[in-house]
């Protein structure tokens, strides 16, 4: 018996001990109030220290799920990843966003920063390190970069991402020409006309205004040309020569006009 009292005497001691030791330095710490926290982890990433803003991020979600600054940590996190190059992680971060706040205000930039994110992956590994040229980069990331900044600029036009995500469309309209130019040309050589023919159709019918149309159609000329197609290559070398063709005049304005 005084044995038995013994050891509980001794768990007993060991509890209370544990139990103090929970009320150290460190569970202290998690007792500060969310206005810390965050402040701490914003000057984390204002360091570029972008890993432990992450984690203090996260941690103040877990602690604070709900209010303001757990919103605003959500988009912190979004942002630090992007900033350290964790492009994957920054777009999970702006998806799960988008299912836990569908209505939020703040969806406008987890769209933008998708966007942003996906536009940003370029060559990576060997392709970087040899220069490889941009163009033969995988066209898809910028095809869904393209989706995101116009679901933004459709659903949120007053966004005060709206403009930039608008420029970076029209950059990425280029950038998609410019592939399907490429791919067109490397069927072209290998006398696969047809298929030929089809990107350079793409160019015109898709991406109308871009650098890339006036090449798309005179591959197209000479892709019906491979084909026998004559009278279809006539039309598109008229089609290429009308381009060309300087501006009307406006009317009243002929005679003073300087001669070319």
């Amino acid at each position: 018996m005084h044995r038995f009292l013994r050891w509980v005497s001794i768990a007993l001691i060991t509890a209370v001990a544990a139990g103090c030791a929970g009320t150290g330095p460190e569970e202290a710490a998690n007792d500060r109030p969310v206005e810390a926290l965050y402040e701490d982890a914003r000057k984390s990433l204002s360091n570029g220290s972008y890993t432990q803003a992450i984690d203090r991020f996260e941690q103040l979600v877990a602690r604070y799920p709900f209010g303001t600054y757990a919103v605003q940590s959500q988009l912190m996190i979004i942002y630090a990843h992007y900033r350290a190059g964790q492009y994957e992680s920054a777009i999970a971060a702006a998806e799960r966003f988008q299912r836990m706040h569908p209505r939020n205000e703040h969806v406008a930039y987890t769209l933008y920063m998708s966007g942003v994110t996906r536009q940003a992956k370029g060559p990576s590994g060997m392709a970087a390190m040899l220069g490889v040229d941009e163009t033969l980069r995988d066209p898809e990331p910028s095809r869904r970069a393209f989706s995101e900044f116009r679901e933004l600029v459709e659903q949120y036009p007053d966004s005060e991402y709206a403009d930039d995500a608008r420029a970076r469309m029209d950059e990425i309209r280029t950038e998609l020409a410019a592939y399907e130019l490429y791919v067109g040309r490397f069927y072209l050589e290998r006398e696969a006309y047809i298929a030929a023919a089809k990107r350079a159709q793409t160019v015109t019918t898709r991406y109308p205004g871009t650098p890339a149309v006036p090449e798309a159609m005179r591959m197209l000329a000479e892709a019906y040309r491979g084909l026998g197609l004559t009278s279809l290559e006539d039309l598109v070398e008229a089609e290429l020569e009308r381009l060309h063709e300087p501006p009307a005049l406006p009317l009243g304005e002929a005679a003073s006009a300087p001669a070319p």
